[in-house]
């Protein structure tokens, strides 16, 4: 690259006395750290918020559970009020059986001729209505008398094998025996199903030995007592022997395949160990899991069992635990919700404080760079008047050229070698290419400027106006500035020049860099 090259990029860049004020950006280090105000700040929001957040939840988990413990309850007093209620129906009518046979046996005891069940029929209109059989039969346990005519003759158990002994029986929803499918469908509900097994109530004949007086007892009310009570679609009601663990009779789905002998279920334990209460568990007859409540019928071995679905028990309770749980978990969006709009405000204060003291200290160095701004300004208009002075008073020709050398101030002697073609902003260049072409073509123009900026001590020749010999000689400066000195020594050597020398005054250093903590 050439002189004259170098010389135009640096005319293009130039250079200042002073640089400019320039915030420069702290680290990334400096810019994250947080005040310990600000940590227990955010610290203090983020425990209150899991705070609230685990209270909520700990009070909506105890509100479920008092829920569900409420519902159970109310779930186990109803189902134990409709045990007891059967037991006591059942009660009822067996002691209506009893009372009835208590009759007959006296009769039969006082003389056994006139006794005709048949003819005792109206007569125990009671016994009747909840018997489905009396008989009277002898050693050998055949029939001798009956109310049934038909059954006389036969041994106890062959006469009732056309009797629905056992079998499943659909029966409409309020409990009574099933007409038609066009009266069940006008009743409106489901059909009940049942199945109901033959229970024997015996007493012994005074004579002939070895006679029995008996009564076959089917619980038509407890099917009746079932359909009023509407405990769901899976409830059943039972009655269970204590003594045998066998089943009596079973009202509800458990009823199309039951298992009659429930010795050894979980049910049976929980059942025969007191006279009244409530278990939850699978039922002996399906091993559906649901809530039982059982009750003894008087002080007979026959238990009365009335059970529902768990399911169906906890359907409102789950309902409401998923609506409590729904709002906690509103409530826990909310929460969290404010703590990151707190947490928002908080940076969004931190970050304005910050900007706030970043502003208080840029307008203070501001107000000092605008001070020495003027400090330097005044220094710089006395150097200059001074410069002037001694510029325009020197008996040598004198000119100053600025970084990018351009012509700013000459004297009087130097005007006078060079003519009027000087001017103001003037390329040194174009100056020393006129006296010798004025049409500027020389091409020695380049390496004349190159000498000049080099301050080499030869200089060049220069013609003076009266034709005298002239040298005209180039002093750089260290701030890019360039004096042109003319004169008539052809030996003169310049004085090494200092920069106190050549500047008005040591230029102040630049303003310290200002560390923003952004």
């Amino acid at each position: 690259m050439s002189y004259s090259a170098k010389r135009r990029r640096h005319r293009r860049t130039g250079s200042t006395r002073y640089q400019q004020f320039q915030p420069v950006p702290a680290p990334l280090a400096a810019r994250s750290r947080l005040r310990a105000g600000d940590l227990v700040t955010g610290g203090a929001i983020v425990v209150v918020a899991l705070a609230l957040v685990a209270l909520i939840w700990l009070v909506t988990g105890r509100a479920i559970q008092d829920q569900n413990r409420d519902v159970r309850e109310r779930a186990e007093q109803v189902l134990a009020g409709q045990a007891a209620i059967i037991a006591e129906t059942v009660s009822h009518e067996l002691m209506m059986i009893d009372q009835s046979l208590s009759i007959i046996q006296d009769a039969w005891a006082q003389n056994s001729a006139p006794v005709n069940l048949v003819k005792w029929r109206q007569k125990l209109p009671a016994l009747t209505a909840v018997a489905a059989d009396v008989f009277i039969s002898d050693e050998r346990h055949v029939i001798r008398q009956d109310i049934i005519p038909q059954a006389v003759g036969q041994s106890v158990r062959g006469a009732y094998t056309a009797l629905p002994d056992g079998t499943l029986e659909t029966l409409q929803p309020d409990g009574t025996a099933k007409a038609d499918s066009v009266a069940a469908q006008a009743s409106g509900g489901s059909p009940i199903e049942a199945r109901r097994y033959l229970m024997y109530i015996i007493r012994g004949l005074d004579h002939p030995a070895g006679w029995l007086l008996g009564a076959s007892y089917r619980p038509v009310e407890l099917t009746r007592l079932f359909a009023q009570a509407g405990l769901g679609f899976s409830a059943i009601a039972a009655l269970v022997d204590t003594h045998s663990g066998a089943l009596q009779a079973v009202v509800g789905p458990a009823a199309r395949q039951p298992d009659q002998d429930i010795s050894n279920t979980p049910m049976y334990g929980a059942i025969s160990r007191s006279s009244a209460g409530t278990w939850l568990g699978p039922t002996g007859m399906d091993g559906v899991i649901r809530l039982h409540a059982f009750h003894r019928v008087g002080d007979r071995q026959v238990m009365v069992v009335v059970a529902a679905g768990w399911a169906e028990v906890m359907a409102p309770a789950n309902a409401l635990a998923a609506t409590a749980r729904g709002v906690a978990g509103a409530a826990t969006e909310l929460v969290l919700l404010v703590a990151g709009a707190l947490s928002w405000g908080l940076a969004a204060l931190r970050s304005y404080r910050r900007h706030e003291r970043l502003y208080e200290r840029s307008k203070i160095e501001l107000e000092r760079l605008r001070a020495d701004e003027a400090s330097s300004g005044a220094r710089a208009q006395r150097d200059a008047a001074r410069i002037d002075a001694v510029v325009a008073n020197a008996s040598d020709g004198i000119a100053l050229f600025d970084s990018g050398l351009r012509l700013t101030r000459w004297n009087t002697a130097f005007a006078r070698v060079f003519g009027l073609a000087l001017r103001e902003d003037m390329p040194l260049e174009a100056l020393v290419r006129e006296p010798l072409a004025g049409d500027g073509a020389d091409p020695a123009a380049a390496d004349r400027v190159a000498i000049l900026c080099a301050g080499d001590a030869a200089g060049l020749p220069q013609r003076g106006p009266d034709g005298e010999e002239l040298i005209l000689r180039g002093l750089p400066l260290p701030t890019g500035e360039l004096v042109l000195l003319l004169n008539g020594f052809a030996t003169w050597q310049p004085a090494p020049l200092p920069v106190e020398a050549a500047l008005p005054e040591p230029a102040p250093a630049p303003p310290a860099l200002v560390l923003i903590d952004w």
